[in-house]
């Protein structure tokens, strides 16, 4: 299937599977022309990868994903993932009544706290 068909038939664009294909993520060959052909099962492909994208998976931890022999041991972990998201989720919304309710000199206190917290642990995901 050459790259116009694929962007049709997944709603996505040919620059999307361009740069899908750019980091290895879809296999590709190419004709006599120099068309690029994707294999058949390129569209489960893409639903899959759309899938982990709405997860909020990396590039790099879909390629992962995609190119791990035995999957088996990757879904659950995302499913785990998203359970802990949507336990957070729950928390945040504790946390943002209780902010509310406080005075500005409190909240001011609070965002300075949260501030810090939040760059020291966006350092650490990016050590991982």
């Amino acid at each position: 299937m050459r790259i116009g068909q694929v962007a049709k038939l997944s709603g996505l664009t040919s620059r999307t599977i361009d740069y899908y294909t750019k980091k290895n993520l879809l296999s590709v060959e190419r004709s006599s022309s120099n068309y690029r052909l994707y294999p058949e099962d390129v569209l489960n492909t893409l639903e899959r990868i759309k899938a982990l994208k709405k997860e909020r998976l990396s590039i790099l931890e879909i390629q992962r994903v995609l190119h791990t022999q035995d999957n088996q041991g990757v879904d659950p972990m995302v499913i785990e993932v998203q359970e802990e998201i949507n336990r957070l989720k729950g928390k945040l919304e504790i946390v943002e009544q209780r902010y509310q309710q406080c005075s500005e000199i409190e909240k001011k206190r609070v965002f300075r706290l949260l501030e810090k917290e939040l760059s020291d642990c966006f350092k650490r995901l990016n050590e991982c």
